[in-house]
């Protein structure tokens, strides 16, 4: 009985002093559970309207120094106060005191701050490359992270944390391409909460590509956001592009030149891959062969990058699907080429122009420029060159198809390759030489081909031939042989033309340059020589070699001794020049020997000596070939 009256006016001194001290927080008023930074709360008691203002101090629990001072403001009704925290609050667990007319009181219970949701934008790059040590380099780009490095978390489904450092850039564990992931934010960022994380030196798996991944800030996690690791840099898939298309090439190639040989025009040998180009009957570059090549290989090499983009970059692994419109263009450029073989076959081939193939060839005929050639070879190259630029300049990663060719596009390009093949059809064709003989007793000229004009002009280097006498202007001549089916009643397929004295031309001896022009001003080009090579002999000239015994009926002026080393032979004739060039075919060989410029030795114009390896006994054969491709052919008997 004594105890408890004890403990009641223990309760009454207490009710008292509480009393006496006026208290202005009601004990019943309660934080939320959990709030964020910049979140607004009411504090309720008895307070003094016309005074507004309260001081509120916010203390990390366990400390006595105020992390933060604010106010608050009183309602109307004098029963409570509107409090809000501040906007930039890191988390933890807080104690809130009031002043108030000079009054100091702790609200009662504990205030924990939690973060915002922590939201993920995007990484960026959303495709990731790797550096220069092979790693990974990302930002994530998001909402709410932590102005304390180590507060952020990375992690990868499957796989978990995967940050091992933080820091700042400076950071030692933190410099550009680390040995392991760290994670930095900008010195900028230090004293408020970031919107970017920089990651740099993440090792990832094997067979690591597309992954989900997610930011963890103080146990909060946000939600998981895509990330691409490339298996290949950007400069690496345009590398192997267009290795890839190299080979593909070179495959190509080595097939065609199995079944070819070198293209010899006016002395110049011309690799088979040049047969892609050249117009067989005019020896010149064919505009139309130009740009279905040209198309193709530009079809093929984007094909191959984006393929190699989609899958070695985006991990799609599905062949790309080709546009309809790109389908459409190769389409009209067979068809172009296919149509303007027809052209040729049916009104003739161009002038074959100058005497070797050139670059002038694409937009000239016979040597005259030609609109509609030089337009469709112009749209050629800016629709090429254009979808090329335009399809490296991307982004691998985001790369998704060829780029798309307007429709007006389609339309100026099937409105030029239909001016090309028009201007086929009606222009006229032009001369093309295919032989050309001199004959020194009669002083005539002997040129074969077709849509050769005898109505036009004949020059011989530079010199313009006369077509009649001044004796009798009734003679011509030019002794024509009508060309059967020809587009023009002028052309022919053969002139025998009579060189005489008022010409004013030396053609005793040498080499000379033949030019036909017809009405149209279309010409052809081609060189013949009034002497050319001749072999009347091929010996043995070596002092080390025995000369061969001479069998029964063969002839002794073109024998040689076999033998598996070089020796040294002597040719003998006319017509010989400096730079002539030889090939040999060994006796049982498939293949003729090209031998080496240093291995012809220019003795004078009716001796060569040449060094060569003779082979197996039998029948071989030596061909000799001047600067300008005319040659002289001997068969040997090798014993």
């Amino acid at each position: 009985m004594r105890n408890l009256r004890f403990g009641l006016v223990a309760l009454a001194l207490m009710a008292s002093s509480a009393s006496s001290r006026g208290s202005t927080i009601d004990d019943t008023s309660k934080f939320p559970e959990k709030v964020n930074a910049g979140t607004s709360f009411i504090l309720t008691g008895t307070f003094d309207p016309t005074k507004k203002d309260a001081v509120l101090k916010l203390y990390l629990l366990g400390t006595n120094k105020p992390v933060r001072t604010f106010a608050g403001t009183v309602n109307p009704d004098g029963k409570s106060i509107a409090i809000a925290l501040p906007d930039k609050l890191d988390p933890g667990r807080y104690y809130l005191t009031v002043d108030y007319q000079g009054t100091t009181e702790v609200v009662p219970g504990e205030l924990r701050v939690v973060p915002d949701a922590v939201k993920l934008d995007s990484a960026h790059p959303t495709t990731a490359y790797r550096n220069a040590i092979g790693s990974f380099d990302f930002d994530v780009v998001g909402q709410n992270f932590s102005s304390t490095p180590e507060d952020n978390n990375v992690y990868i489904a499957g796989q978990g944390l995967i940050i091992k450092s933080w820091g700042t850039k400076e950071d030692p564990d933190c410099k550009e391409h680390p040995a392991f992931a760290c994670l930095w934010i900008d010195p900028a960022n230090v004293d408020q909460p970031p919107d970017k994380l920089h990651v740099v030196g993440y090792q990832a798996e094997h067979y690591q590509g597309p992954l989900s991944f997610s930011v963890d800030v103080r146990g909060i996690r946000s939600g998981e956001k895509q990330l691409v690791l490339s298996r290949m840099s950007e400069p690496g898939v345009l590398f192997w592009s267009v290795a890839i298309f190299l080979v593909l090439a070179y495959i190509i190639y080595r097939l065609v030149a199995r079944g070819m040989r070198d293209n010899i025009i006016d002395g110049n040998h011309y690799s088979p891959f040049w047969s892609f180009f050249i117009d067989k009957e005019t020896n010149s570059y064919s505009l139309s062969k130009f740009q279905l090549l040209a198309f193709s290989s530009v079809f093929v090499f984007g094909y191959l990058y984006v393929f190699l983009c989609s899958w070695l970059v985006q991990w799609h692994f599905v062949l790309p699907d080709v546009p309809t419109n790109f389908s459409a263009i190769l389409g009209m450029s067979a068809g172009t080429t296919i149509a303007a073989a027809g052209a040729t076959s049916a009104r003739g081939s161009k002038g074959a122009g100058r005497l070797r193939p050139s670059a002038a060839d694409f937009i000239t005929a016979g040597g005259q420029v030609i609109p509609e050639r030089f337009q469709f070879f112009v749209w050629t190259l800016v629709a090429c060159s254009g979808f090329i630029a335009l399809l490296i300049s991307q982004n691998p990663a985001t790369i998704q198809g060829f780029p798309t060719f307007p429709d007006g596009l389609l339309y100026v390009m099937g409105v030029s390759a239909g001016g090309y093949l028009g201007g086929k059809v009606v222009r006229a064709a032009g001369p093309v030489i295919r032989n050309i003989a001199w004959d020194k007793n009669k002083s005539e000229i002997t040129v074969q081909g077709e849509n050769l004009s005898s109505e036009g002009d004949f020059f011989i280097d530079g010199k313009m031939l006369p077509i009649v006498t001044d004796a009798n202007p009734n003679v011509k001549l030019v002794v024509p042989t009508p060309q059967e089916q020809a587009s023009d009643k002028s052309f022919c397929s053969q002139l025998k033309i009579t060189v005489t004295p008022a010409a004013g031309l030396d053609l005793t001896t040498g080499e000379h340059v033949f030019r036909i022009v017809n009405k149209d001003a279309q010409f052809a080009d081609i060189r013949f020589t009034v002497d050319p090579p001749m072999i009347t002999a091929v010996v043995m000239d070596d002092a080390k070699t025995a000369p061969p015994v001479t069998p029964s009926g063969v002839d002794a002026t073109k024998l040689l001794a076999h033998g598996k080393s070089q020796a040294i032979i002597k040719v003998t004739g006319s017509g010989f020049r400096v730079g002539t060039t030889a090939r040999w075919t060994p006796a049982n060989a498939k293949d003729p020997i090209d031998l080496a410029p240093s291995a012809v030795e220019f003795v004078a114009s009716q001796n060569l000596r040449i060094t060569l390896v003779v082979g197996d006994p039998g029948s071989g054969t030596l061909m000799l070939q001047t600067p300008n491709g005319f040659s002289a052919v001997a068969t040997v008997t090798v014993v």
